[in-house]
């Protein structure tokens, strides 16, 4: 697996990743956040996903104690960035 962040720019040179690989949203199970990670190499046939800052530093806090950090992932067509635009225009 190889994790991609964006440590210095606050998250801004992640969005063209976002729209180029098609990350719209986290893929963790029940979670609708925005990504603010993408992980790549996951396993054969498995897409890239796209994890929210949150579960990102939760795995990391449970990789430093657990061999195997595990995540359930969905890929279906939600997307946060426009979910969380339409809220703000509820406002």
């Amino acid at each position: 697996m190889k994790i991609i962040r964006d440590e210095e720019g606050f998250g801004i040179f992640m969005i063209p990743l976002f729209c180029d690989w098609n990350v719209k949203r986290c893929n963790v199970e029940g979670c609708t956040e925005k990504p603010s990670t993408i992980l790549t190499d996951l396993g054969e046939g498995i897409p890239v996903a796209g994890m929210c800052e949150r579960h990102f530093q939760e795995g990391k806090e449970q990789a430093k104690t657990a061999e195997i950090v595990m995540y359930s992932f969905i890929w279906d067509e939600f997307d946060a960035f426009k979910a969380h635009e339409s809220k703000k225009g509820d406002r």
